[in-house]
């Protein structure tokens, strides 16, 4: 092991090169720090390009296709798929869109000149961590500042029998060795829920095993109910309150897995996908030896300012827990930097932040629920925009979309968007524009919008809540 020289003291040293971690690294490149990032994997980019983001909507952009093929085909269009397929038959662009996210973010890292360390990184003191390459010899390095940002893998119990060809966990099932007729999908998180309408819509018989009472319970009931609906046209069967007690592989050519349930149900299936949560990357980070002890699923706790006990160890994205998203792990990493260099920036409110699920079809939300609203005693009013009643909704074919906006009964201020339906992800950021500038109902009923769009629902949605406002008025 090689002993730390000038040469390998950092002012801020980042473990880990996914979206947080690469964000922080920039942000103190481009102050004039030297920097440097710690990745054990031999790729950067972290789960988001290499293992779960983009593959995983690489895949349902192809089930999107593949259903509008099979299920919405237009008259005298015929279209088959294959007996033999495998997932990766339908990820033929994920290797082009990874390779060019790779080459972006090495040219990014390259152009501020932050030095990537390969290895596994631990502390051995507070201000100096080791770095163990697979092959080779170890080094240390010391830094100024040191930025915690080693992400997340999906929780693998030691009950769940993974194999790789009958159980899988989220990383793992996008190497599919066949396409099956059948999964079981343990787990209706965010994850769980987006494969379970993946596969549904490439043609499986998906049974969605929920561990709770409800399917979403954040999300605003109505809302939710209307995405249930659209689950039941793909022919998925949600059944709720189902935690595996035992899962066990069939004998058969190819094998089949039983899952047995704690309620006593019993569910058979080609194969299963089990997605119960996702434990932080903590392990064997030498974090004894500063004193930090994770929680049971291996997240860190952090201040306001993603500061550890430690002032100068900072900690953020998937680490941290929720929420586990990579626009928020982003802005966690440049706003952990701008504290620890003491530089100026933009302050994002991260309360504030849209949420979607790249299902099948989308679901997205931002700001309050109808049930919030009530629970905080707020006078309010709903207006409603339904994709079967927009022009553009009706081309695409999308019936069951629906838009829901939540408008303060005093003011008229907008509260909170909830949209089901196509591209939900992206239209929830106009409600994300009203509500930070506080705009009102009259003044969204105002605004025009390309005819025709599924954008002009906020139009609508916001001319019924308007119409009740003016009724409440003597």
């Amino acid at each position: 092991m090689t002993s730390p020289t000038a040469a390998d003291h950092y002012d801020v040293l980042i473990l880990g090169c996914g979206p947080a971690g690469e964000r922080a690294a920039i942000q103190a490149a481009r102050a004039g720090r030297r920097v440097a990032v710690v990745e054990r994997e031999n790729v950067v980019g972290g789960n988001r390009v290499n293992w779960g983001t983009i593959p995983s909507k690489t895949l349902r952009e192809s089930a999107l296709f593949v259903h509008n093929l099979t299920r919405n085909r237009l008259h005298g269009i015929r279209f088959e798929i294959a007996d033999e397929v495998t997932v990766a038959d339908f990820m033929h662009r994920q290797r082009q869109v990874v390779q060019q996210e790779l080459e972006l973010i090495s040219e990014s890292l390259g152009r501020y000149r932050v030095r990537v360390l390969r290895g596994h990184g631990r502390f051995l003191d507070p201000h100096t961590v080791e770095v163990r390459p697979a092959q080779g010899q170890a080094q240390r390095v010391t830094a100024g500042v040191i930025v915690i940002a080693t992400g997340s893998s999906p929780s693998r119990p030691a009950d769940v029998p993974f194999d790789g060809e009958t159980v899988f966990d989220s990383a793992s099932i996008l190497s599919l060795p066949r396409m099956p007729r059948s999964l079981i999908v343990c787990g209706a998180g965010v994850i769980g829920i987006e494969y379970a309408s993946i596969f549904a819509a490439l043609g499986l018989q998906v049974t969605l095993l929920d561990t709770r009472d409800r399917l979403l319970p954040y999300f605003d009931r109505e809302v939710v109910r209307a995405f249930q609906r659209e689950l039941a046209r793909l022919e998925i069967v949600v059944r709720h309150e189902q935690r595996h007690e035992q899962i066990e592989r069939l004998p058969g050519n190819p094998p089949r897995v039983l899952c047995r349930t704690k309620g006593g149900a019993e569910f058979e299936a080609d194969a299963l996908l089990y997605c119960v949560g996702r434990d932080g990357n903590t392990r064997d980070l030498g974090l004894e030896t500063l004193g930090l002890e994770p929680n049971a699923y291996g997240q860190l706790t952090v201040n306001e300012d993603y500061q550890t006990s430690h002032a100068h160890v900072y900690a953020v994205g998937d680490v941290i827990g929720y929420p586990a998203l990579a626009s928020t792990s982003m802005e966690q990493g440049r706003s952990a930097v701008r504290h620890a260099l003491g530089l100026p920036g933009p302050f994002a409110r991260l309360e504030d932040v849209p949420f979607a699920i790249y299902s099948i079809p989308e679901i997205s939300y931002i700001g309050l629920t109808e049930e919030q609203a009530r629970e905080r005693g707020l006078d309010y009013v709903v207006g409603h925009g339904m994709s079967d009643m927009n022009p553009r909704g009706q081309i695409l074919g999308e019936y069951g979309g629906l838009l829901k906006l939540l408008f303060d009964a005093g003011s008229g201020r907008l509260l909170g968007a909830h949209m089901v339906g196509q591209s939900a992800s992206e239209l929830i950021h106009i409600g994300q524009a009203y509500l930070r500038t506080g705009a009102t109902a009259e003044q969204m009923a105002e605004t025009l919008y390309n005819y025709p769009t599924l954008s002009d629902m906020y139009r609508h949605a916001a001319l019924v809540a308007l119409g009740q406002l003016r009724r409440r008025k003597p």
